[in-house]
C-alpha cells in the first residue's frame, strides 16, 4: 500500500476541507465538456509543514444544485471508489442523482490529479488550478475537483478524519479532525504547539 510518509512528500497530494462557500465562476465561456468544480482551502498553519488526505480516504460530502434549477439536496455523499454505469452510455461515474424536474439523471466524479492534469495539460492557467497540498498559511489552495453534469456542486462539508498533518519536525498526526474548523496538538518531538486554525473552503467553476 501507499505509505502515509509518502503522501507528505507528493506535493499535488488531493485533500479537502472545512466551512462552505457559494459557487462562483472563474469563466463564463461556454464548452462541451463537462464542468468541473474546484474546491479551494484557506487555513492558518502554526508549525505545519503540510496538511494532506489519507491514502485510503476516498469518501467526501458535498451539496449539489440541479444544473437547471434551484432544485438542491444537502449533504450527498459521493465516493471516489463507485462505479456506477450511466444509462445510455458505456461510461460511469462517481454519483447519479435523479432530480424530480430533470429529463436525465445528473452525474459527478472526483477528479484524480493525473486526470486534471491530462485533461487541462493545454490550458496552461487552469492547470494552475490542480488539486495540490496545503503547504502555505491563510492562501487559497486547489484541494479537490470535481467533473460534473447536470448538477453543480455548490458545498464541501468537512466530516470526520479523513485528513493527516505533518509537522515541521516530521512528526505525523493522522487522525485530523477539521469538523470544528480548527485543530490542536503538542510536538513532544519539538516541544512546539502544532495547529490548523481558521478553516475555510470555497468551491468554484471551471470551464
Amino acid at each position: 500500500g501507499r505509505s502515509l510518509e509518502g503522501a507528505f512528500y507528493n506535493r499535488s497530494a488531493t485533500l479537502t476541507f472545512g466551512k462552505l462557500a457559494r459557487t462562483t465562476p472563474l469563466s463564463t465561456a461556454r464548452s462541451e465538456t463537462m464542468p468541473v468544480f474546484v474546491a479551494y482551502v484557506k487555513a492558518t498553519l502554526e508549525n505545519v509543514e503540510a496538511l494532506s488526505a489519507k491514502p485510503a480516504s476516498s469518501v467526501w460530502t458535498i451539496d449539489v444544485k440541479n444544473g437547471q434549477s434551484d432544485e438542491a439536496r444537502e449533504r450527498v455523499t459521493i465516493d471516489a471508489d463507485d462505479e456506477i454505469e450511466i444509462e445510455g452510455s458505456r461510461g460511469t461515474a462517481n454519483l447519479v442523482i435523479k432530480f424530480p424536474d430533470a429529463a436525465e439523471k445528473a452525474q459527478c466524479s472526483i477528479l484524480s490529479t493525473e486526470t486534471f492534469v491530462a485533461k487541462y495539460k493545454n490550458k496552461k492557467k487552469l492547470v494552475a488550478e490542480c488539486p495540490r497540498a496545503v503547504t502555505e498559511s491563510d492562501a487559497w489552495t486547489p484541494v479537490l475537483a470535481f467533473e460534473a453534469r447536470g448538477l453543480d456542486v455548490t458545498a464541501l462539508h468537512l466530516l470526520g478524519d479523513n485528513f493527516a498533518a505533518k509537522a515541521t519536525s516530521g512528526k505525523v498526526y493522522d487522525a485530523v479532525d477539521l469538523s470544528e474548523g480548527d485543530w490542536s496538538e503538542y510536538d513532544d518531538d519539538a516541544d512546539v504547539p502544532v495547529s490548523i486554525t481558521d478553516v475555510q473552503v470555497k468551491v468554484d467553476v471551471l470551464r
